[in-house]
């Protein structure tokens, strides 16, 4: 019997004591695919209604045994001492298709449940006031045809040759319940006696009935929950209207005075505590409590306030940045005073980074910039904010004399015309909002009141802070590497009359120019570096009219 299964050995209802496995698989297979030709009836009885059968067909269920249980049965046989009169059940592994098949059956005998709901109806009273009714429509149980179920009675079938012919079904429950209803009508009727009121200030906002009614989620559980998304919607429409941005002060140092006084003073802002509003509201809701809220409002305190800004060691002109804008179109002359206004007065903490592009913000005519040229892509258009790199690097030059740490400056691609009226070429930053940006830091111990204004066709950036006595020596601009900018560029344009020319780009000459600042303090050197830009030698492009 070593080859041989023991006495009493079943593959379901089928016998293969004393049989190789050989044999054995051939005995069940033929069991297997006899009752694969069968057709299995359900019967269903619905409440309501005459029966139904429903019949599936083995035939079609692409039904399949796994024999490799077989193998593992004989070799764990072996494995123990041989035992007369003890039955030995195989369970092979029996897959299906029945999809398709029970799909078709669900579609008739399956019923969703039905959630209960809250009925709320307003009908006017003989007096014209309104009154409130609050229904329960009270949930139903569905039902489902338990597909769980009826695959093993379909696998029992095919090993044993026996099923039961009732059709399995479940009930499904409803997401809402009745019970769930009845809290939620408690908590309404409650609301009708007296709405909940939130408060602040002297503004109020009236939860009603009806309200209430969009705000609440009856699915997680027996106790009333509000609808956190729907309900954090309502509280930031609260919100719009209490919420104040916080107004950092704007300031100016008076160089006689020696006294700086705010021209913009600072002022608090306030924000909605939603996370808490939302947990009072619960709170409230399910509580036997007066129906008023106050709502919770956090003040927000600006960095500075005005009346401390003399405390500040604001007292002495730090470094100056100066360029000139002469011949600029009138857009990007006001361009260059919009950016300036946007820095004049900020005040710089000690230890911390001014941020350009951060102070300034967006640089779009919906932040009120006009279209002047600029450098994008490779060429020189007409966008939004044209000037602006005026203003960065004014401010770029009065951090170099300053002594500050530079911590991000961009050279512009090429030569611009404007950064070198009475100035040699290197001592220019480009900015471009948001990733292209300038930025220092202020590592004096004292705060850094930056003034930007202009005088004529001259910009001016001043830095007053307090002196920590370091020194400033700037090197003379070194230009190498000079290459001359390539011959001009003309290019039909169908859009510009017959004959018109515009110039959209002008000639630059290429170079390599580099410049060295040391700052030292009590012969301590603070910063030894080299700033190096390297332009690239730009051409004259026109556009020539096509036109007719």
């Amino acid at each position: 019997m070593t080859d041989k299964f023991y006495p009493l050995t079943f593959v379901g209802d089928t016998n293969i004591s004393f049989l190789t496995k050989g044999q054995a698989i051939r005995k069940v297979q033929g069991s297997f695919e006899q009752r694969l030709k069968a057709k299995l009836e359900f019967s269903f009885s619905p409440a309501s209604g005459s029966a139904q059968t429903f019949t599936i067909d083995l035939a079609t269920a692409s039904a399949s045994l796994d024999y490799s249980a077989l193998d593992t049965g004989f070799k764990e046989s072996r494995n123990e001492p041989f035992t007369l009169f003890k039955n030995s059940k195989i369970y092979p592994k029996i897959t299906f298709d029945l999809d398709q098949q029970l799909d078709t059956i669900a579609s008739v005998v399956d019923q969703p449940p039905q959630n209960a709901q809250l009925i709320f109806d307003e009908t006017p009273t003989p007096e014209g006031s309104p009154s409130a009714r609050i229904q329960i429509k009270e949930g139903v149980n569905g039902q489902a045809l338990d597909r769980v179920t009826i695959e093993k009675l379909v696998t029992d079938f095919l090993l044993t040759g026996k099923f039961r012919s009732q059709l399995p079904l479940k009930v499904t429950t409803p997401k809402i319940t009745t019970n769930q209803m009845v809290k939620a009508k408690q908590a309404l009727e409650a609301i009708v006696k007296e709405p909940l009121e939130l408060v602040f200030g002297e503004s109020s906002w009236v939860l009603d009935a009806k309200q209430l009614l969009t705000l609440l989620d009856l699915t997680k559980g027996e106790n009333l929950l509000l609808d956190k998304d729907q309900t954090y919607i309502y509280l930031k429409s609260i919100a719009q209207e209490i919420d104040q941005e916080v107004q950092e002060g704007l300031f100016e140092f008076d160089p006689q005075t020696k006294r700086v006084s705010a021209f913009k003073p600072s002022q608090e802002g306030r924000k909605l505590d939603i996370d808490k509003s939302y947990q009072l509201l619960t709170e409230t809701l399910t509580a036997d409590s007066p129906k008023t809220i106050t709502l919770p409002v956090n003040t927000v305190k600006p960095r500075i306030q005005t009346q401390d800004v003399n405390n500040l060691g604001i007292k002495e002109l730090l470094g100056r940045g100066i360029s000139n804008f002469a011949g600029s179109i009138p857009n990007r002359i006001y361009n260059i005073g919009l950016t300036a206004s946007k820095i004049n007065g900020v005040l710089v903490p000690p230890d911390e980074i001014f941020s350009f592009n951060q102070t300034v913000g967006d640089i779009t005519a919906a932040t009120g910039f006009k279209q002047a040229y600029v450098i994008k892509e490779g060429r020189t258009v007409l966008d939004d904010g044209g000037g602006v790199c005026q203003d960065s690097t004014t401010l770029f030059r009065a951090v170099l004399n300053a002594g500050l740490p530079v911590v991000k400056r961009t050279a512009h691609a090429y030569r611009v015309s404007y950064y070198e009226q009475g100035f040699p070429p290197g001592l220019d930053a480009t900015v471009f909002y948001p990733s292209v940006d300038f930025q220092f830091k202020n590592d004096t111990p004292a705060h850094i009141l930056i003034q930007a204004y202009t005088v004529g066709n001259t910009l001016y950036f001043d830095l007053y802070g307090t002196s920590d006595g370091r020194i400033v020596n700037l090197t003379k601009p070194i230009v190498t590497n000079q290459t001359p900018p390539p011959p001009e560029l003309r290019q039909d344009d169908p859009t510009l009359p017959k004959g018109q020319v515009k110039q959209v780009d002008w000639a630059a000459w290429g170079a390599n120019v580099s410049f060295k600042r040391t700052v030292t303090r009590n012969g301590q050197t603070l910063i030894d570096e080299t700033w190096r830009s390297n332009f690239k030698p730009w051409q004259a492009v026109y556009l020539v009219g096509t036109k007719e």
